[in-house]
């Protein structure tokens, strides 16, 4: 069987169409991780682990609602925790997640105690 050039370039745009078709199905049928954060209320997590790194400083892992959830937060931004003192006043501080947005099903903060 012999080709003609325009045979050829037919050919050639039917594969690229398809190709491009096939890309663009993917690419909008992958699923995203729903992000956990809600900039407008606090959220609970579970606290799964503790691990103490030096006499005052703690690894705190939380799990996020499913082990595929991401928690959304873009590298460099901090979250808002929520919490009480040893008074019982409610204290709120700011905490930048060592862990990646791309870590899936829990997140981490390393906390230093400021014992007063």
């Amino acid at each position: 069987m012999v080709f003609t050039p325009e045979d050829q370039i037919l050919v050639g745009l039917a594969v690229a169409v398809v190709a491009i078709g096939v890309g663009a199905f993917y690419i909008y049928s992958s699923k995203k991780p729903k992000a956990c954060l809600d900039p407008e209320k606090f959220k609970e997590f579970k606290l799964v682990k503790r691990l103490q790194l030096s006499h005052n400083v703690a690894k705190f892992t939380f799990a996020l609602p499913t082990p595929t959830s991401v928690l959304g937060l873009p590298i460099g931004q901090h979250i808002s925790c929520r919490g009480k003192d040893s008074q019982g006043e409610e204290v709120i501080k700011p905490y930048t997640p060592t862990t990646l947005d791309s870590d899936v099903g829990h997140f981490e903060l390393v906390i230093k105690a400021c014992l007063n």
